[in-house]
């Protein structure tokens, strides 16, 4: 583990298996994982509104920018204080964290790394669609498109869907060819080869691995998915007891057309990249 930086962050797709993986971690005493956490808002808002205080911009620029870079820092370690001082590894949760990863370099002074639970973009959208299906209830179109199936698919790869910005944010550290500070967690790896999985997790983070109890696994973080639409059916829910391999991929969500208008064409960039890391145990 790199001494700096003493607070990981896990980011990844929606429907790959993040609260799966953070309850599982969970079990390490170690860590303290989290829910969807809302730190990486506070540093964003601060990054972005310092500069409109007057007071800051008529100080010197070097002694100004490094006492807010410095503040920057001090809002990790005081968010964490209490998990820091009892020696734990906090594990926060957000996707957006990789769309700063330049500041978060910055403020850490390290190439910072992130946990990163990847799966194919067809199926993240089929299961965002069945969970969505059963949430009809409260969850109204905002859109006009979003009345049929595919209509509501782009809507989550659009460039500020729930798909959509992973996506760029993924493509960002290909085109730079960052691909070490991702640590890769396939969502299919995981369920078919848990052990192995978890175990190259820990060597990419560089802790002595942890026996978890992949046979009797337990839902210890919990959130709400009423304010996304979604209830009682919630995102955020695992499947509790032994993990499972995945079923077969459920050809009747999608069409032919549109798998292959996803995979071979519009992000087939990805596709290969998951690919290329999947079963690579």
């Amino acid at each position: 583990m790199n001494k700096e930086q003493n607070i990981f962050f896990m980011a990844g797709f929606p429907r790959a298996g993040s609260t799966l993986l953070m309850n599982i971690l969970n079990e390490n005493p170690k860590f303290h994982g989290t829910a969807t956490s809302g730190l990486v808002t506070s540093i964003i808002q601060l990054k972005d509104n310092w500069k409109s205080n007057t007071i800051y911009l008529s100080n010197d620029e070097e002694y100004v920018y490094s006492k807010i870079k410095d503040m920057m820092r001090g809002m990790f370690s005081g968010f964490y204080k209490k998990e820091l001082s009892n020696n734990l590894i906090p594990i926060d949760k957000n996707r957006a964290w990789v769309g700063i990863l330049d500041l978060l370099d910055e403020i850490f002074g390290t190439k910072v790394k992130f946990i990163y639970p990847i799966r194919h973009i067809i199926d993240c959208l089929i299961s965002l669609e069945k969970v969505g299906r059963k949430s009809s209830l409260i969850k109204s179109p905002s859109k006009l498109q979003e009345l049929t199936t595919i209509g509501r698919a782009e809507v989550m790869l659009a460039e500020d869907g729930v798909m959509g910005l992973p996506l760029t944010y993924l493509r960002e550290i290909l085109y730079r060819k960052d691909y070490d500070r991702l640590l890769l967690v396939p969502f299919n790896d995981l369920l078919n080869y848990p052990v192995p999985t978890m175990k190259r997790l820990y060597y990419q983070m560089g802790i002595e691995y942890f026996e978890h109890d992949l046979d009797n696994i337990k839902q210890t973080i919990y959130e709400r998915d009423i304010h996304h639409g979604y209830a009682p059916n919630s995102l955020h829910k695992i499947k509790e007891g032994k993990l499972q391999s995945l079923n077969p991929r459920d050809l009747t969500i999608y069409d032919e057309n549109f798998v292959k208008k996803i995979e071979v064409g519009l992000f087939k960039d990805i596709t290969d990249f998951i690919n290329t890391n999947t079963n690579n145990i």
